[in-house]
């Protein structure tokens, strides 16, 4: 028995797949590049999309779907190439020529920001196809969703909730998607809030109603779950602190992987102009590793040590310095190459807890995946 967990390597912008081993699928976020070569012809990003219809599960009819799809928040660098590569529409409609490849999506989650605000042209078909979906459970009240119909807007709507077969709130433990279970994986909804929706309304920073998730893990035969990965957008250290005040139960914090918010951007630790002080949110959240052998990873460019943000170097120094292995920082532009291409970053779940896969590079170029021996723990 064994779960996957990719972070695909997509600059800084953030693409995310969950393979549990029964085959259920949950992406999180999306960024296709339109071309993968350099001017000079020569590929220089990783296909993702090739990798998800190898991933990818295929219906009935062929066609590749994934069980549910968050979009954390409208922003391009969590939904680059969405119209093209999703699915939009009635599954019934699906034209084996015209939509080849496309995924279809189970069930899709926004942020409710996506309902009434635009940002990019991918951001406005995510709302178009949210919309869609929404009108199916309004134009029938004994709607409760249907495969590529399924939707779930995350947080309030002013003062009061969205209707509840469509909606979940923060404090939700979520186990299934795409009409049944996920059996092996809860996802406990820490945010956006209520104000703070309205706030990003406000000030036009979407990241505010960045969608917060605690995935755990589980394993046949247990009741603990054997790895938590916390992923949170590009939420900032005034939502973290949110969170910290709403929870209750300091377990839906605690996490064998973190992904870094905003691409390892100092806003996770303080504004960015207050570069000179750690708000007590970030040092609460990043006490929260579980164990000696956490993970932080940080989905971006290269991390170098100039004025740049994100990603932010001296976030990358405070991320290490709570590190209980520094090692265990892991940046998914260098984490490992194949031909020059980065690879994504990936861990494996099973009864001895998480692992992550490493290579052995040989001299061809090419690189062979070597399990590590199995270590009792997280």
């Amino acid at each position: 028995m064994e779960h996957t967990i990719k972070f695909y390597p997509v600059d800084n912008a953030d693409c995310t797949l969950i393979k549990l081993s029964n085959g259920k699928t949950v992406i999180i976020d999306c960024q296709f590049f339109s071309n993968l070569n350099d001017k000079d012809g020569k590929q220089v990003f990783y296909d993702v999309k090739a990798d998800l219809l190898k991933e990818l599960s295929k219906d009935s009819d062929g066609h590749p779907f994934v069980d549910l799809f968050i979009n954390t928040h409208p922003h391009e660098d969590h939904c680059l190439g969405f119209g093209e590569h999703y699915y939009s529409g009635k599954v019934a409609n699906y034209d084996d020529e015209k939509d080849k490849d496309k995924i279809i999506i189970g069930e899709l989650w926004v942020t409710p920001i996506v309902m009434s605000n635009e940002e990019c042209e991918d951001a406005k078909d995510i709302r178009k196809e949210a919309k869609r979906r929404r009108k199916l459970y309004k134009d029938d009240d004994s709607f409760k969703g249907s495969y590529g119909n399924y939707l779930r807007i995350i947080g309030y709507d002013k003062d009061k909730e969205f209707d509840k077969r469509y909606s979940y709130i923060p404090g939700t433990t979520v186990s299934t998607a795409n009409g049944s279970s996920l059996k092996w994986l809860d996802m406990f909804i820490h945010a956006p809030f209520k104000e703070d929706i309205e706030g990003s309304k406000a000030t036009k920073n979407k990241n505010d109603a960045s969608i917060v998730i605690q995935y755990a893990f589980k394993i046949e035969g247990e009741d603990k779950p054997k790895c938590k990965l916390l992923i949170g957008g590009d939420a900032e250290h005034d939502i973290w602190q949110h969170i910290l005040g709403n929870n209750q139960d300091d377990s839906n914090l605690q996490w064998n992987i973190f992904l870094a918010p905003h691409h390892c951007s100092w806003t996770f630790f303080n504004d960015t102009n207050k570069k000179d002080e750690v708000c007590e949110s970030a040092d609460k959240i990043l006490a929260r590793q579980i164990g000696d052998r956490s993970f932080i990873i940080s989905s971006s460019k290269e991390i170098k040590e100039e004025d740049q943000d994100p990603p932010c170097y001296q976030a990358k120094k405070e991320y290490k310095k709570r590190l209980k292995t520094k090692d265990n920082f892991r940046n998914t532009a260098l984490d490992h190459k194949v031909n020059g291409i980065p690879q994504p970053i990936v861990f494996y779940i099973d009864e001895h807890g998480k692992r992550k896969k490493e290579y052995n590079t040989e001299s061809a170029g090419n690189s062979v995946y070597s399990r590590p021996a199995p270590r009792a723990g997280k």
